[in-house]
């Protein structure tokens, strides 16, 4: 129960994120990848998918970030706005406009609602964040 709570704690300043049913094993299947490869963007999406709220994606409400989404952000206390669709690593490669879930601010952007923020530190113990000001679904 004391394990329940602690993690029921931890995540309680973090802000409600909704996954898609249909893509959590893809996502899953990500994050084990990335625990080897990129240790510290692997444990964080394996945070955001342990507190994730499933459900089916014609469920998912149109103002949440999902793989295949696209999301404008303001990244950090730069007010920088950005506009990028989210996609699986493999579909991410080399493309303008697009970010990987295999990158911390991909992870960031999972789940998020309009009008969330979410912070998380850099490998270099930076906090970065950002705040989801629109999505657009793209599929």
């Amino acid at each position: 129960m004391a394990i329940i709570k602690r993690t029921t704690e931890a995540f309680a300043d973090l802000p409600p994120i909704v996954v898609a049913e249909e893509q959590f094993d893809e996502i899953c299947e990500v994050s084990e990848l990335l625990i080897d490869a990129i240790p510290e963007v692997g444990r964080f999406l394996e945070r955001e998918l342990e507190r994730a709220r499933l459900v089916p994606l014609f469920r998912v409400p149109l103002d949440v970030v999902t793989v295949g989404s696209t999301a404008e952000f303001i990244f950090g206390a730069t007010g920088r706005v950005e506009r990028l669709a989210l996609a699986l690593p493999e579909n991410a490669v080399s493309r303008e406009g697009v970010v990987s879930l295999a990158s911390p601010v991909g992870v960031a952007l999972l789940g998020m609602k309009i009008g969330n923020t979410i912070s998380w530190n850099t490998r270099y113990g930076d906090q970065r964040s950002l705040k989801v000001i629109g999505v657009q679904r793209n599929r």
